[in-house]
């Protein structure tokens, strides 16, 4: 398995795999619909989406992080094929998104979630996320019972670590 960043021969599969996860387990909403149609605006802002792929270049996984217009960074999307579940291919990406927004020097990063996504809300708080309140202003998604973050700390020469 090998994590890449964006490439827009991938977009289909990011778009299907969360249509996917969030038909089954919920409905699709209108900020779901928005999202998935402002990929490339998203990218364009700084943000970027991470891939896990298998040895044939298949995609397992895929998690985005992006800026919000409060300033905030989240992580957007984040879905794993049903038969890739429990190969460490999420875990895989949303590290890269953790790491990619330290890099980037990023305060904070937020996650909206479900508490029926029990493997998601596992792995978050296995990752160093920690639950806050559900704002259901910023986060308008019927679904959303569930909020973390993660806070990066500055070191002495500057630099966010966790």
């Amino acid at each position: 398995m090998k994590v890449v960043p964006y490439d827009p021969k991938y977009k289909r599969d990011f778009v299907e795999m969360n249509r996917a996860w969030i038909s089954e387990m919920f409905a699709m909403e209108p900020e779901d619909v928005r999202e998935l149609e402002e990929i490339e605006p998203a990218i364009k802002r700084g943000g970027n989406i991470f891939f896990a792929l298998d040895e044939e270049d298949r995609v397992m996984a895929c998690c985005m992080i992006a800026p919000r217009a409060d300033g905030d960074w989240e992580i957007m999307k984040f879905a794993a094929k049903g038969m890739y579940t429990g190969t460490g291919a999420g875990t895989a990406c949303l590290r890269a998104c953790v790491d990619y927004a330290r890099g980037r020097g990023v305060e904070k990063i937020i996650i909206v979630s479900d508490r029926k996504c029990v493997q998601a809300v596992h792995l978050y708080r296995k990752l160093g996320f920690t639950e806050i309140p559900v704002d259901k202003e910023k986060f308008p998604f019927e679904r959303a019972d569930i909020a973390f973050e993660q806070i990066f700390e500055r070191n002495l020469e500057g630099e966010r670590r966790k």
